[in-house]
């Protein structure tokens, strides 16, 4: 893993009118590493990515990717760029295939490689069933090798595992971590299910009310008194 920062977020901030949903949120991506985002629901979480990936464009602050800003660019062109994203609420092409979800993911007519991509994520025998048929934590994996399918440097994962089992899980863990060898990606993650993040990550970045308050391995933050305070209350041990 090398050390060069593929994606920095320079004192992000994002207001909702009264609602500070972001508030100076500073964060480098290294490239190669596998970065979980944890806090409390409505931490920030999910609007970082949405920032990030260019749903929402930030109120101050600046988001740059190998050093060029790109706050408020538009999500096709970063998605060119190579960011790419799953999303917290499940948004494939339901009526569609399995193969054609991915395939208009790739611009192009190429079944061969839709079809090493649904071999990945072990779906290989679904090709042509509709993806809406799928059951849930297959409809998961189907949008994950929807996003490789375009390619991506950094992949984002907005809660992947919401829904699964815990032997799901584990062979969602083990996918993520596949995936970032054999393709030599960057992935930023958003999950709720702690241990299984404190298992994934090499890092942990954690909001809480829009803010950076830890970040480290994941023993350093399952340590951290501020993240205790978040998850427990204040005075937990």
């Amino acid at each position: 893993m090398t050390t060069a920062a593929l994606l920095e977020l320079d004192q992000v901030s994002r207001r909702f009118g009264g609602l500070q949903a972001l508030d100076g949120v500073s964060l480098e991506v290294q490239q190669g590493e596998i970065l979980g985002l944890i806090g409390p629901n409505g931490a920030g979480k999910t609007t970082l990515f949405n920032v990030i990936t260019g749903l929402t464009a930030p109120s101050s602050g600046s988001v740059r990717w190998r050093g060029k800003a790109i706050e408020g660019q538009r999500p096709d062109l970063l998605c060119r760029l190579g960011l790419a994203r799953t999303f917290q609420n499940l948004r494939l092409f339901r009526q569609l295939s399995c193969l054609d979800n991915l395939q208009v993911a790739m611009g192009r007519n190429d079944r061969r490689g839709a079809l090493e991509l649904l071999a990945l994520v072990q779906l290989q025998g679904r090709a042509e069933a509709a993806a809406g048929s799928l059951a849930y934590g297959d409809q998961r994996r189907l949008e994950i090798a929807r996003a490789l399918a375009t390619g991506p440097q950094l992949l984002l994962l907005d809660e992947p595992a919401a829904g699964l089992n815990p032997v799901e899980k584990q062979a969602l863990r083990e996918l993520v971590q596949l995936l970032r060898d054999q393709f030599q990606l960057t992935v930023l993650i958003i999950e709720h299910h702690v241990p299984l993040m404190m298992q994934l990550c090499d890092r942990l970045a954690v909001l809480n009310f829009g803010r950076r308050i830890a970040l480290g391995s994941p023993e350093q933050v399952r340590r951290d008194p501020l993240v205790i305070e978040a998850y427990l209350g204040k005075g937990a041990p």
